[in-house]
């Protein structure tokens, strides 16, 4: 009985050793640029023989979730964005992000509290006001003001009866209200 009752605590010690270990390893990046800016870079060339460099432009929380969104640019000026997760151990893991040559995009994030629906990209010359980004039925639409500044990541919670978290209508006004362009048409 004795043995029987050592066995199993001994596999229950190795089960959660692994565990520990495997969580360890996948939040591994420490809470600082440096680090954030070493793993997004190893990550962004993960499967490419050339490795492209990219610049941190900021750091985003979103709300008081465990997800930030991190703000980068690449060599050709195009503007990415990717989601961290944070950890019980204080550390990040990059759980998504993405790149492309559009002013402005859009991605629906899911966090611990929910969907978020941001937007990243180049204001311009500032001529960007605000934007609309509406669901294809019309159901739903938020509208964030822009920061005056060349780069920007903004953000909304999404309610939790929407029935799709993809926004791909978005179009953007001028200061005065003028449409300037939409979005993918």
């Amino acid at each position: 009985m004795k043995k029987k009752i050592l066995y199993i605590l001994s596999l229950l010690i190795i089960i959660g050793l692994g565990y520990a270990l495997f969580y360890f390893n996948q939040y591994s990046i420490k809470e600082d640029e440096t680090a954030i800016h070493s793993a997004l870079t190893k990550w962004d060339n993960r499967g490419t023989d050339v490795e492209t460099e990219i610049d941190i432009l900021k750091i985003v929380q979103l709300d008081k979730t465990r997800s930030s969104i991190v703000l980068y640019e690449t060599p050709d000026k195009n503007i990415g964005y990717a989601q961290l997760i944070k950890g019980w151990n204080g550390k990040y893991k990059i759980h998504q992000s993405g790149w492309g040559t559009n002013t402005v995009s859009y991605n629906d994030v899911k966090t611990n509290d929910g969907v978020y629906g941001v937007l990243v990209g180049k204001n311009p010359d500032l001529k960007i006001n605000h934007i609309v980004a509406k669901s294809n039925d019309g159901d739903f639409s938020f509208t964030p003001q822009i920061p005056k500044e060349e780069t920007f990541a903004v953000y909304e919670k999404l309610p939790t009866d929407l029935k799709e978290t993809f926004l791909p209508d978005i179009t953007f006004y001028y200061v005065n209200e003028q449409l300037l362009e939409p979005l993918g048409k």
